[in-house]
Order: C-alpha cells, then structure tokens, then sequence
C-alpha cells in the first residue's frame, strides 16, 4: 500500500475509533485495514494505537501523525480540485464597455463615416 492510501487508512480508522467502521467506509475488509495499520506502525518504527477488547485509543505519535496525515490529505484533495478546475476553461458572460462608434452594427471603425 502506498504512503497516502496509509494515511487515509489511519485517518479512517481514527476518525470513528473502529477498525470495522474504517472498513465499511473504505468498503475494505477489516482484516485489510488492520494489516495496513500494522505495516505502516511497522514502516514509521512507532506505534500509533493503543489496542484493546473495548477501544481504540492513539498514542501521542499517533495524535500527531493523525493531525499531519489529515491536513496532506486536505492539501491533495485540494491540489487535485484546484487542477480539475483550471482544465474547464473560463465560462461566463463577458461584458464589454466600448465607443458609440465602435458598436455601430455591420460596420467597422474604418467604415463609418
């Protein structure tokens, strides 16, 4: 799994505190969502949850990975919306303020007399 996947992973699971939760919402199976969160506490080196029988609670690492991984994943949904955005082009009304003799109809500024 890739490092954004990751995080939106672990921001999944944080959010409602559930592995299963996380796992309906990314329509993945919660086997798949707790090995994820294994590999990345695994790749960082540091554990990011506490786990027991009632809750699922993160640790200070955790907290604070929770709080950057979220804001990245802000800024890429913005990046990409920002990019979306500016392939559409300009679309609106343009409204031009122009001389009497500039808009005589038919005929051109060398035309009228």
């Amino acid at each position: 799994m890739d490092r954004t996947s990751a995080m939106e992973t672990y921001v999944s699971v944080v959010e409602p505190g559930s592995f299963s939760a996380a796992a309906k919402r990314l329509k993945l199976g919660q086997p798949a969502v707790s090995k994820s969160i294994a590999q990345l506490e695994e790749r960082l080196g540091v554990r990011l949850l506490l786990r027991s029988t009632r809750a699922l609670t993160p640790t200070d690492a955790g907290r604070r990975f929770y709080e950057h991984a979220r804001r990245a994943i802000e800024e890429a949904d913005l990046a990409e919306h920002v990019a979306r955005d500016a392939s559409t082009g300009l679309s609106g009304v343009l409204r031009v303020s122009a001389a009497v003799t500039f808009a005589v109809a038919g005929k051109c500024c060398r035309c009228i007399d």
